[in-house]
């Protein structure tokens, strides 16, 4: 993503940690969709928290208003209760279960179309 931000439409970060500069997503304005359990066994929460904060703030930085930041950057951090009831048994492998949940598409504030190529 971060090495050529402009072949992205949109991304969704799952269960992961973000690793490159924010810089150039944000200069692309890429929409970006961290999701990941709050207790994740492999990387925990707190590095999507991180990269969320940071992008959020290159936003303000250039003075974009929070309802236009919210359509470009989301975090949503899922809790226990998320994973009671289904197979998982750890929270990182329960990972495929955000894209495969029509839930989480449909409560998802991105769109594929926000970020046009240019040209």
């Amino acid at each position: 993503m971060a090495k050529q931000p402009e072949l992205y439409t949109a991304a969704l970060m799952c269960s992961s940690q973000w690793d490159g500069a924010y810089e150039p997503v944000v200069e692309m304005k890429t929409p970006v969709y961290f999701v990941i359990g709050e207790s994740d066994e492999y990387y925990g929460s707190e590095p999507f928290k991180e990269a969320y904060q940071q992008i959020h703030e290159l936003y303000k930085e250039q003075g974009l208003s929070e309802s236009k930041i919210d359509k470009l950057v989301v975090l949503d951090v899922k809790d226990k209760d998320y994973f009671e009831g289904t197979p998982v048994t750890y929270q990182h492998g329960g990972g495929y279960l955000f894209v495969v949940t029509k839930k989480l598409w449909d409560g998802c504030s991105i769109s594929k179309n926000q970020n046009k190529p240019k040209g």
